[in-house]
């Protein structure tokens, strides 16, 4: 079933799918306008997530609600039993994400979060880079995610930061679960700082662009950036450059490479396309009926949901904010 159907809330669907034994049996939103959605799938709708829950027998749900609504729903989905995916971030306040990480361990139900990234072929074939060896121990990465603000049209909730959740929350969490996931390392400490500009003027709360500064216990430097500042109709150009005793790693996204530099060789593209079709909703369901291998899991989605709030506070308190150990 889906609760929800913002932002990337059909592409879910779409990958849950592609699962073998896989179908789609309802789905859930607030306004009638997505019950065209409903239409094409041949499935029920619904205006109440609870009502779904009560009246439809299903194991697994996805979540793509407003950011604020949806940690309440994951948690409401795991009491009942069912899996829940959802979409990111999961939970935008430090209480939210307290009583959903108490949910997760109660639970039997699986918990993922949609952090794509970890499957984009780009990204994969660096960590392969990394785990060789080939670049040596890493010292640093620096992560650049540029967007331009179309959602924000579409969903206008998405410019209240109490609802949001903010630019940092929202957005670098796919880079700070990336850099877990290379270096193979906790957080440790971050300081994060962010601008409203004069793009936003009359949205004085907006904020828009920000850097941080993770530091991870393994010694890693990470550096993260993040705005909503791209020109409309431009496609991103995220970018990561990962920085080893003996080379660099860099994934260059708009034009589909992956840099690598060493000792035995000068800058050059070493990504091949692969024909292998992979995704977070495709590792959910491996997850869920125990087969591997299990790319992402709970602990993951929850460590890199706190790094961002961590770096939210420290955007706010206008000091380093340390990890609990």
């Amino acid at each position: 079933m889906a609760i929800g159907l913002r932002i990337h809330g059909e592409y879910a669907i779409q990958e849950m799918l592609k699962a073998e034994n896989t179908r789609l049996v309802a789905i859930m939103e607030t306004e009638e306008r997505w019950s065209t959605v409903a239409e094409r799938y041949n499935v029920p709708f619904f205006s109440d997530y609870r009502a779904m829950l009560d009246e439809v027998e299903c194991n697994t749900a996805i979540v793509c609600l407003p950011n604020d609504e949806k940690t309440t729903a994951v948690i409401e989905c795991l009491r009942c039993g069912i899996h829940a995916i959802s979409d990111k971030p999961v939970s935008i306040t430090e209480e939210e994400l307290d009583l959903l990480e108490k949910e997760v361990a109660a639970s039997p139900a699986e918990f993922s979060v949609l952090l794509t990234e970890r499957f984009n072929p780009l990204y994969v074939k660096a960590k392969a880079i990394i785990d060789s060896g080939d670049i040596g121990d890493i010292a640093g990465c620096i992560m650049m995610r540029p967007h331009e603000s179309t959602a924000q049209r579409e969903e206008p909730w998405m410019y209240d930061t109490s609802r949001n959740g903010g630019l940092i929350v929202d957005l670098m969490i796919h880079d700070i679960d990336l850099a877990l996931w290379m270096c193979r390392s906790e957080l440790e400490e971050v300081t994060a700082k962010s601008l409203h500009t004069r793009f936003f003027a009359d949205k004085p709360d907006y904020i828009d662009f920000a850097q941080a500064l993770f530091t991870l216990r393994s010694g890693v430097i990470v550096h993260v950036e993040a705005d909503w500042l791209t020109p409309r109709n431009t496609s991103w150009d995220c970018r990561m450059l990962v920085i080893g005793t003996d080379g660099t790693v860099e994934v260059l996204t708009k034009s589909g490479e992956v840099i690598l530099c060493t000792h035995e060789g000068n800058h050059r593209n070493v990504m091949v396309a692969d024909a292998q079709h992979d995704s977070v909703c495709l590792d959910f369901v491996r997850r869920i009926r125990g087969i591997e291998p299990c790319i992402l899991n709970s602990e993951d989605c929850l460590a890199s949901a706190r790094a961002v709030l961590l770096a939210r506070k420290s955007s706010e308190s206008g000091r380093s904010e340390a990890a609990r150990i």
